[in-house]
């Protein structure tokens, strides 16, 4: 009888036991993607001898975000610059003096659950986008700025193409290292960090949908492949590394393809995700300032 006890209790542990490790998977999986990210090393603008003011501004959803505004005497545009999930907008700085040195008014900021602004969850684009049409309201109301352009990076180059598709205030896009399907690329990541492939797919899958009800919205709604088809015809350059292994080349071509406007796509040798300004920092300075020069500065837009 005893025998006969501890063999049922074994049959009935053992779906109990994968249920619950399912579970603490799936929260861990949760959490990590949602959780708060640890900023990057102070590296203000001062840093590189050019002026700037502290500013905070709301986001649309009314989180209060910092960011530095860093004007030019005779600006020829303003940019909004928007940084990736990792860190905090002090890790793009360096990117910024090219375009200041170009003549372009450049505002940076943090993204929610990031650096100095409010927030505890990151959400790939979900909620950021509210981030970014806040910043670009702010430029409207406390500078009278009313053509922007977006150079974003990951993560705030897929919010920066979603933001597209909501502001007729964007004028020129520059999309470095853009996700086409989030849940994509956190497979590529998870199968990176060595866990099996066949594993990383059905839990991706529960990851984001748990994600999605712990923030009440809809992470499976933020691809960028579903947003580029709604920006009008604003000029978008997309840049990826040939090794970038996170963002799948097909999705990239979609995503052109798909945009309405003239779009144009700089493959980098050499380069992983968001390693294309390491890789080749001239090039990809002179690249993105002629962007903006060309389709910001001598904007001759058509608003559908």
């Amino acid at each position: 009888m005893r025998s006969f006890l501890r063999s049922a209790l074994f049959i009935v542990l053992i779906p109990v036991s994968v249920l619950g490790i399912w579970i603490v998977a799936l929260n861990l999986g949760a959490n990590s993607l949602l959780r708060r990210r640890r900023p990057d090393p102070s590296d203000p603008p001062s840093n590189y001898g050019i002026d700037f003011e502290e500013v905070h501004f709301p986001s649309r959803d009314g989180l209060n975000l910092v960011g530095w505004w860093i004007p030019h005497d005779n600006a020829l545009g303003t940019i909004i610059m928007c940084h990736g999930q990792n860190g905090s907008m002090d890790g793009d700085t360096r990117q910024m003096p090219p375009l200041h040195e170009a003549g372009f008014n450049v505002l940076m900021f943090d993204f929610r659950a990031h650096g100095r602004s409010e927030g505890e969850s990151v959400t790939m684009g979900m909620y950021e986008k509210e981030d970014l049409l806040g910043a670009i309201d702010f430029l409207g109301t406390q500078y009278g700025v009313t053509e922007i352009g977006l150079l974003g990076f990951s993560m705030g180059a897929a919010t920066a193409l979603i933001a597209t598709a909501l502001s007729d205030r964007v004028c020129a896009v520059v999309a470095d290292s853009s996700f086409g399907r989030l849940k994509r690329t956190l497979a590529a990541h998870s199968v990176q960090r060595g866990i099996p492939a066949f594993i990383v797919r059905p839990v991706i899958d529960w990851v984001v949908n748990l994600a999605s009800i712990r923030t009440e919205g809809r992470l499976d709604q933020i691809d960028p492949v579903r947003w580029t088809v709604h920006t009008r015809k604003r000029p978008i350059l997309f840049i990826q590394g040939r090794r970038d292994h996170l963002v799948s080349r097909r999705d990239l071509k979609k995503m052109a393809n798909r945009a309405p406007g003239f779009t144009e796509i700089w493959l980098v040798e050499g380069a992983g995700h968001r390693e294309a300004y390491d890789v080749n920092p001239d090039e990809y300075n002179r690249r993105v300032v002629m962007w903006f020069k060309t389709y910001l500065v001598n904007s001759e837009r058509i608003v559908a």
